[in-house]
């Protein structure tokens, strides 16, 4: 007599073993290939290419116009806004560039990034200054605008951020090399003419 099992238990014995051999078969993923570390030439370039749009953007503050109070705040609060979003931007690519590959490299990785962080600190004070201006004010607009190119002269010309790079001899035959750092010294020199205090009223 035909066992009618046993075309369903030959089946069931051909499906494992299909299984079993495309587990046994199959090659494993090779593990993702990890990122070469960075070199001191790298992470300089790096470094200044973040901070790049930042002076480009902070060196250039619109005009005041001293007959147009409102216009010339709203001016500022624009470029602040901006100045604060690029900084923000390069506090993001300086975190993920880590520290500088020199000795004691976490220290002046952390310093950098401090300068930008004091650098945003003084454009979100300026900013604030900006918006408690009076805006009927002609005095007040021209001395905000005044505080805030302040903030200008004291930041990222490349002053800070070099004397920081340069402290390791590495970094700083790095730093004299890069295109990048190049263009960082050049975006650091204001595109508009900031208004001097002389030539702001006080009355």
């Amino acid at each position: 007599m035909r066992n009618p099992a046993g075309p369903a238990r030959v089946l069931l014995v051909l499906a494992a073993a299909a299984v079993l051999s495309g587990c046994g078969g199959s090659t494993p993923p090779a593990p993702p290939t990890p990122a070469p570390p960075p070199t001191p030439q790298g992470w300089t370039d790096a470094v200044c290419a973040a901070l790049v749009p930042v002076a480009a953007r902070v060196t250039d503050a619109p005009g005041v116009d001293l007959s147009a109070p409102e216009a010339t705040r709203q001016a500022y609060l624009a470029y602040l806004a901006e100045s604060l979003t690029a900084t923000d931007r390069a506090r993001a690519d300086l975190a993920a560039a880590g520290a500088a590959p020199v000795p004691d490299g976490d220290v002046i990785s952390e310093q950098v990034r401090g300068d930008v962080a004091d650098l945003r600190a003084n454009l979100a004070a300026a900013r604030d200054q900006v918006q408690r201006t009076d805006t009927g004010s002609v005095v007040a607009i021209g001395r905000a605008a005044v505080g805030v190119t302040r903030v200008m002269g004291a930041l990222l010309n490349g002053a800070e951020v070099a004397a920081t790079i340069n402290r390791d001899p590495t970094l700083k035959a790095a730093y004299e090399a890069s295109p990048a750092c190049a263009q960082l010294q050049r975006s650091g020199a204001p595109a508009t003419a900031p208004p001097s205090p002389a030539a702001v009223p006080t009355r």
